[in-house]
């Protein structure tokens, strides 16, 4: 990995940043749920619940986020134990950055060149879902302006997508939890894709570099 990237190969240590960053965000939709039952009992008479208009989107959005969550953790786990197949491609790069950032909007916009639209052996609603991950966090632990930079470069055997949120600065900083489920999800889906992940996190500025293999 290149210096100004030096993300992290202790795969154990991902792995339990992974699980706190779900531990975590689990704990939003279940908080949500368990404020609408309470507002429901009181609006009610005896054991009965009564949801108005509000409260009833309020629960299925909440039930939705942890239905998302479960279905993420349960496709993580079966990448790791090997049952899941990816597709070979083709996958063109500019149509899946163009879905991503879609994917992203209104919270995170995605500025810079476009990459090129070139077709790689990768697995499109992965790579997708991957871009889109990565903007998040980068957003999320970078100085959350609602902005990601992004670069590119292609090469014969390989191409880079780059996202950066902040200026750098500072000494580096860990990984950690913080950075969203997402993220470990996102780099599990480039790993399986035969690619590689690499990152730079400082004091209000992170950079992730996803490289894909081409061949």
């Amino acid at each position: 990995m290149a210096d100004e990237f030096p993300g992290s190969t202790d795969e154990e240590f991902n792995r339990r940043e992974a699980m706190g960053a779900f531990s975590h965000e689990i704990r939003t939709p279940l908080t949500s749920i368990r404020m609408v039952l309470e507002l429901a009992k009181r609006e009610a008479t005896g054991d009965s619940l009564v949801l108005d208009a509000e409260l009833a989107q309020m629960l299925h959005t909440s039930v939705d986020d942890l239905q998302a969550l479960a279905d993420d953790l349960q496709e993580a786990s079966r990448i790791e134990r090997g049952r899941t197949a990816f597709s070979r491609g083709p996958c063109d790069l500019l149509a899946a950055y163009e879905a991503a950032a879609e994917m992203v909007q209104p919270k995170v916009q995605l500025e810079g060149p476009l990459p090129p639209s070139i077709d790689g052996p990768w697995d499109a609603g992965r790579l997708v879902r991957a871009l889109a991950g990565f903007a998040e966090s980068a957003n999320r632990v970078g100085d959350g302006s609602g902005v990601v930079r992004v670069g590119s470069d292609v090469a014969d055997s390989r191409a880079v997508i780059t996202m950066s949120s902040g200026e750098p600065g500072g000494k580096l900083k860990p990984i950690a939890a913080d950075v969203s489920f997402g993220f470990f999800r996102s780099r599990m889906f480039v790993l399986a894709m035969g690619g590689d992940v690499s990152w730079d996190r400082r004091e209000r500025y992170f950079s992730v570099r996803v490289d894909l293999p081409r061949e």
